[in-house]
C-alpha cells in the first residue's frame, strides 16, 4: 500500500488509527513523519512524540492535562513504541492515554514489534 491515501487526511477525519510495523530501517518513522506533515498541511493539529518520551512527559506532570490536550489534537503519532522497554506503570499510563484517544483523536504507532500470532493447538 502506498500512502498516498493517506496524505488526504480521510483516515484522520474518521478518526481511523494507523500502525506501522517493520523492522529497523523500513520507513516507518519517516512514513508517520511525511503523513504527519501532511496532515499539518491540511490544517490539522498534529503531534509527534518518542513513546519513552511520552511516557516520561505523563509521569512528570499531571496525566489528566496531557491527554485533555492531546484530545483537541487530530493526530497524535507515538514513535519506536517496543524500542525501548520501560515499566510496567508505563505501559499502563500508555494504554490509558491510547483508551483515552480512541474516537476523539488519531493515532499512529511505529513498532518493530511482531504482531501476536494466533496457534492453533
Amino acid at each position: 500500500m502506498t500512502i498516498e491515501p493517506l496524505c488526504t487526511g480521510q483516515f484522520a477525519q474518521q478518526v481511523h488509527n494507523l500502525i506501522l510495523i517493520g523492522g529497523t530501517r523500513t520507513g516507518k518513522n519517516h512514513t508517520a513523519i511525511a503523513v504527519g506533515a501532511e496532515l499539518i498541511q491540511l490544517g490539522m493539529k498534529t503531534r509527534f512524540f518518542n513513546a519513552v518520551d511520552l511516557i516520561k512527559e505523563q509521569t512528570e506532570q499531571r496525566q489528566g492535562s496531557l491527554v485533555r490536550r492531546l484530545q483537541l489534537v487530530d493526530c497524535v503519532i507515538i514513535d519506536e513504541l517496543g524500542y525501548i522497554s520501560f515499566p510496567k506503570s508505563g505501559g499502563a499510563l500508555l494504554f490509558h492515554l491510547v483508551s483515552k484517544l480512541y474516537e476523539k483523536s488519531s493515532v499512529i504507532i511505529t513498532t518493530n514489534l511482531k504482531p501476536l500470532t494466533l496457534i492453533n493447538k
